[in-house]
């Protein structure tokens, strides 16, 4: 398989604390676990990155703030019962979010969508139709139209992976962190979307035979 270090240009979401952060954030979350007044410092750590990791996913400000909104309430509300053991405050929080989002869309089957910056793009298709680094195609027309129509046909699970993994540019251990699984889950079952992909990147597309699940 390739290697491919477009996936990770920038920190991932749940790499931006630094040790001495994470003790003063550990105190936070004491304090919060029985005064809800000082669940402020989280708030104010958390609330911008929430707000724009959902708004890349339902593309309205004011349903993204509602969205927002909720996260921090059910975050607040089940914080008494957080543990963190082997599970980073953050991580739980896009873990609440991602439910959250996900749970909009099952209710009112609305379109959903997916942001795709040329980079990422083209890391994507460099990894999944497995080309090599330099190859100057990776973002020719006609590839980034054949993977627009094939993120389409993913389903939201795998689409889900694909948005976590490339365009969040989160490590496998953070997806599994996000999606409560494990790390080795994480990276089998991308693996599994990334071979649907490839033959929707094919030149001579044909579908699957037959729907490349998960699990």
């Amino acid at each position: 398989m390739v290697n491919c270090p477009l996936l990770r240009t920038r920190p991932g979401i749940l790499e931006l604390l630094q040790p001495p952060d994470i003790e003063i954030e550990q105190a936070w979350i004491a304090a919060a676990r029985t005064d809800p007044q000082a669940f402020g410092p989280l708030y104010d750590r958390y609330h911008k990155p929430i707000f724009l990791f959902i708004l890349k996913r339902v593309h309205d400000r004011e349903l993204c703030g509602d969205l927002t909104a909720q996260v921090f309430l059910k975050s607040m509300a089940a914080l008494p019962k957080y543990q963190g053991r082997g599970l980073p405050f953050k991580a739980w929080l896009y873990r609440i979010a991602l439910n959250e989002v996900l749970m909009h869309f099952r209710r009112n089957k609305g379109k959903q969508y997916m942001d795709v910056a040329e980079p990422q793009a083209a890391a994507l298709i460099t990894y999944a139709a497995e080309r090599d680094e330099d190859d100057d195609r990776s973002t020719d027309k006609d590839l980034m139209e054949r993977l627009a129509k094939a993120l389409g046909k993913l389903l939201p699970a795998q689409t889900m992976l694909i948005e976590l993994r490339f365009f969040d540019g989160l490590s496998f251990l953070e997806v599994g962190q996000v999606l409560g699984i494990a790390e080795a889950a994480a990276k089998m079952r991308t693996h599994r979307v990334l071979a649907a992909l490839r033959e929707y990147l094919a030149p001579t597309s044909r579908e699957p035979r037959k729907p490349m699940g998960t699990e």
